[in-house]
């Protein structure tokens, strides 16, 4: 029994060195100069003050945000008018209230994502060699998350618009491909410019997710809807709901 017994400890002993050096086999088979330009870029900014932290790779990607945000104010500048002639002021702006809600879903959804990469990447959970398959089980993640928000907020806007179908899927739909695409950016950018780019994924991967999960998010709720609706069959619209000089 003593001599099984210390065999068992030393299998067990042998495993735990086994598992130790598989740890340290794959934190060494990370790049060591990707390992010290990033301590570097750490240290440097620890040692920054509030000027040298704003200016200038954060500015320069918060005006890139910007730029890429642009067809978001003529998509709904330019797709609001004919939408709001086919559902009616009352929808059209029930519509507008569930566009923010929309949008806060589904970049929780891509925050999530974000985080989980990053965190993956920096325990070397996720490398060049894994990520296509992280980035597949992710975008399953946020396919199955987009059809739950989707069915509960399509449910709600079918209530709030006194049960319009067409309106009630639309709005489901918008809400699905929201979160679709915010779980797909959420995670490929801090892989993108992890393992691409070799840029500090904190800082430029969340504003540029978050202007492509508005754009989408626009595109679903203003452009998309219109022709869902019109594809279902809208509602007809009372006269005193219509919209135009006519109906205000």
């Amino acid at each position: 029994d003593k001599v099984y017994e210390n065999e068992r400890r030393n299998q067990s002993s042998r495993n735990r060195r086994s598992s130790i050096d598989d740890v340290f086999s794959s934190v060494r088979s990370v790049s060591t100069a990707d390992i010290e330009a990033d301590m570097n870029e750490s240290e440097h900014y620890l040692m920054s003050n509030f000027l040298q932290r704003a200016f200038p790779e954060r500015l320069v990607a918060l005006f890139i945000t910007l730029i890429i945000e642009i067809p978001v104010l003529f998509m709904i500048t330019g797709g609001s008018d004919r939408l709001c002639k086919l559902i009616g002021r009352h929808r059209y702006q029930l519509l507008m209230a569930f566009l923010p809600l929309a949008s806060a879903i589904s970049g929780n959804c891509g925050l999530q994502g974000s985080s989980l990469t990053t965190r993956a990447i920096s325990h070397s959970h996720v490398t060049k060699k894994t990520y296509m398959k992280w980035l597949r089980t992710e975008v399953e993640a946020a396919f199955c998350l987009g059809f739950v928000m989707g069915v509960a907020i399509g449910f709600g806007a079918y209530i709030a618009s006194d049960f319009d179908v067409a309106f009630g899927v639309t709005i489901g739909i918008g809400q699905f491909v929201s979160i679709l695409t915010a779980g797909f950016t959420g995670t490929v950018a801090p892989l993108l410019f992890s393992f691409i780019f070799h840029r500090d994924s904190g800082k430029w991967s969340g504003p540029l997710e978050t202007a492509i999960q508005d754009i989408m998010g626009s595109f679903a709720m203003i452009i998309l809807s219109y022709y869902l609706i019109v594809w279902l069959g809208p509602r007809e619209v009372e006269s005193w709901d219509t919209c135009g000089a006519d109906g205000q």
